[in-house]
């Protein structure tokens, strides 16, 4: 009788186990930033930089940068302003920042990617150019698909 107990007990905690564990929601942990050629205080250097220019044009002050936005033509990206594109980018969700290497001291570019609907979908590729005091100097934003084509 004891044996029966005993086994009834540990089929019921097994099953309450099981079932504790289908109903548990599975969170994917959210992808770190991945970094090339530059190290994590820079980077967040950088995305202070790009949002501090978003709050300038949102405060309707004049910060003195390039500003290009593209897209392939069929895409409804192409439609938004070049503005409104960079006002709207979520630069704290960046996932991939490189800083990209030049023989010209007076411009440091960066190349950085945001994928808006996750990866391998159509992602904005990001290229900054900062002029020799660390000021922005360009911002070029398009919109694409990914690699291979």
């Amino acid at each position: 009788m004891r044996l029966w107990c005993l086994l009834t007990c540990l089929a019921v905690s097994m099953s309450c186990d099981t079932a504790g564990a289908q109903t548990m929601p599975q969170v994917s942990p959210a992808p770190k930033r991945q970094l090339v050629n530059i190290t994590e205080p820079e980077a967040n250097e950088l995305i202070q930089k790009l949002k501090q220019a978003q709050r300038q044009l949102k405060a309707g002050e004049s910060p003195r940068f390039e500003l290009l936005t593209g897209s392939l033509a069929f895409l409804d990206a192409i439609r938004v302003s070049p503005r409104e594109a960079f006002l709207a980018m979520p630069f704290d969700r960046v996932w991939e920042i490189e800083r990209s290497r030049t023989d010209n001291r007076l411009w440091q570019p960066y190349k950085l990617a945001y994928a808006p609907k996750g990866p391998g979908q159509l992602y904005w590729k990001i290229e900054v150019v900062l002029g020799f005091y660390g000021d922005i100097e360009r911002i070029t934003m398009v919109y694409k698909p990914p690699a291979p084509f």
